[in-house]
């Protein structure tokens, strides 16, 4: 979850009101990264399977960085 935080925090205020709704908090991305990976909570998900799926999923990808909006 840190991470999603420190992540979060690179998004400017006026960017993160234009963020999907299941994508507004450090938490929501977190759940909608995790729902991806079809995991449960108290289940973990090894390093090598995590780099694969984001690798190979655009949208995972996008929840774990930030790319500033283009005007």
């Amino acid at each position: 979850m840190e991470v999603f935080k420190a992540i979060f925090k690179l998004i400017p205020p006026e960017e993160q009101k234009k963020l999907p709704e299941d994508e507004n908090t450090p938490e929501k991305r977190a759940n909608k990264l995790w729902a991806f990976f079809d995991k449960k909570d108290n289940e973990r998900l090894a390093e090598g399977e995590f780099i694969k799926g984001v690798i190979e999923n655009e949208t995972a990808m996008r929840l774990i960085h930030y790319e500033p909006l283009k005007h």
